[in-house]
């Protein structure tokens, strides 16, 4: 079972996330405690509008659950309300999500970090600790297996940088570009442990596509070849800041790049290979097949999401329909009680003494005051009941404009997501290209078999050698010498080729004209 959490802001963004049904085969809104709003939407911004009268900078506490093995409902709650109490957040208000990926389930909560009584934020200190300890707990409570991090830390023994805990803006960016904290940290690592020199460090990293530059912030960064920013000393696996800062004192700083610089590089980098990609693409080798299979993929994810957005609109208009409906039957229900109650006797004799103590100025500076207390005028019961009607139906009006306003954002981030996996789609295609036309370089193919290489499509990849055969068979090449007539032998001892001249003379054929041109014919 792995627990991750972080205290976060943007109560809009993290709602718009966790609803978001086009990364996630299923997102499911399972509770919501604490707040009056049923939506992510409005209780986040409830949550917020409270931290506001505080100094708190973040107000909400994230965390995802994500086991080995499936739980159940019961299950995941006890886990929930278990880590809510390690945390200090036993009461407060939450969240809970549910999402589907890949066939496996995972859960999210979100806590609002703001005591109401105190208005102060709960500490978060030493959060990450607690979570380990509460991961090893569960884990054992439901016989799941430990990761081997979480091994090591039950067992206390935890080595130098041994694991690299991606933060949120990692993460997006794996989800961006395709390639994981953990595989951009082992180029990163192979090519500082590689390098004997910082000279050789700079070119062992541009040839894995990354520019070393300056930083603002820090003395070294790294921009890699999308034009984004990391921490070199972050992305050096076992070896401290101090050492790597030693082994590069001999570079020259001025010689380096700032980070707009270093991301102009990246930038005409990419649009170089985007370029040469396009080139290979109309010139050595037909990519319909690969394009038509792309369009395939990328056509039923957008049906499937479109389909996802028509079924959650349909049941938006749904509940607003029911909802208007019902404001109708309430305002006409309201209108008849009262206009039946208006047609009795005893309302209209409290209506008519109420106008008589109006209507006297004695009567109102002595009664006054006691029929507003005891109500005697029954109008203006009436007139409160409507008003209060009429302040519910604005509220749920509002919430349903919230809601719509929610389900755009929703939509919004789905159709991001779906641009998303577009762009990172053709960026893996062109890194393939990139690793195939490397590969084909060491191992020094001539340009047919390079292209060969860059091919996609299995049935392109026989061409060349139906090609092969029938460029062989019409040279010739198996036209040698099988006897001693005619042929002779070269200075090797090899048979040599005859022409075609001498191979049609001992076959019989005869030179002759036939209709429509030149050509054969046999002998009798």
């Amino acid at each position: 079972m792995i627990l991750k959490g972080s205290c976060r802001t943007n109560g809009s963004d993290l709602a718009t996330h966790l609803m978001n049904g086009y990364d996630n085969e299923r997102a499911e809104l399972c509770e919501v405690r604490g707040t009056i709003a049923d939506d992510l939407h409005g209780a986040f911004a409830e949550i917020e509008l409270i931290a506001s009268g505080t100094r708190a900078q973040k107000p909400l506490f994230s965390l995802s659950i994500n086991p080995h093995e499936a739980l159940t409902r019961e299950q995941y709650f006890e886990a929930i309300d278990a880590i809510e109490s390690r945390l200090g957040f036993a009461g407060q208000p939450r969240a809970v999500v549910f999402h589907e990926k890949e066939g496996r389930e995972h859960c999210h909560v979100v806590w609002s970090r703001i005591d109401a009584e105190s208005m102060k934020a709960i500490p978060d200190s030493f959060y990450k600790a607690r979570l380990c300890d509460m991961a090893v707990v569960l884990a054992e409570k439901f016989g799941q297996e430990l990761p081997e991090g979480l091994k090591q830390w039950r067992d206390k023994n935890r080595a130098l940088g041994d694991k690299l805990e991606p933060s949120l803006a990692e993460m997006a960016n794996a989800k961006k570009t395709g390639i994981s904290p953990e595989q951009r940290r082992e180029n990163i690592t192979a090519a500082y442990m590689q390098a004997d020199s910082a000279a050789s460090f700079v070119n062992a990293l541009e040839e894995k596509g990354y520019v070393l530059a300056k930083g603002d912030s820090r003395a070294y960064v790294i921009v890699d070849q999308f034009g984004d920013v990391h921490s070199l000393t972050r992305y050096v696996k076992g070896v401290r800041a101090k050492e790597i800062k030693a082994r590069l004192a001999d570079l020259d700083m001025a010689s380096l790049p700032n980070v707009a610089q270093a991301q102009e590089q990246a930038k005409a980098r990419l649009a170089a290979q985007e370029d040469r990609l396009r080139e290979q693409q109309d010139v050595q080798h037909d990519r319909r097949h690969d394009d038509e299979r792309f369009k395939r993929s990328i056509d039923q994810k957008r049906t499937a999401m479109e389909a996802r957005q028509r079924e959650r609109r349909l049941e938006f208009v749904q509940a607003e329909q029911q909802v208007l409906t019902r404001h109708q039957d309430e305002r006409l229900a309201l209108d008849a009680a009262q206009k039946s109650e208006s047609g009795g006797l005893l309302f209209r004799l409290r209506a008519r003494v109420a106008d008589l103590i109006s209507e006297r100025p004695a009567l109102r500076s002595v009664l006054g005051h006691i029929t507003e207390k005891v109500g005697l005028d029954p109008r203006d019961r009436h007139r409160l009941e409507q008003q209060a009607l009429a302040r519910r139906h604005e509220r749920e009006r509002v919430a349903l404009a919230g809601r719509k306003r929610s389900i755009e954002k929703i939509e919004k981030r789905e159709r991001a997501s779906l641009e998303r996996d577009l762009k990172q789609e053709m960026l893996q295609r062109m890194m393939r290209q990139e690793q195939l036309r490397a590969a084909a370089k060491a191992r020094g193919l001539d340009a047919a078999e390079a292209a060969d290489l860059l091919r996609t499509d299995l049935r392109l990849l026989e061409e060349r050698a139906f090609q092969d055969e029938f460029n062989h068979e019409a040279a010739g090449d198996h036209h040698y010498d099988d006897d001693d007539r005619g042929g002779d032998d070269d200075d090797d001892g090899q048979k040599k080729k005859r022409n075609w001249k001498q191979r049609a003379k001992d076959k019989g054929l005869k030179q002759g004209r036939e209709r429509g041109g030149y050509g054969y014919r046999r002998g009798d």
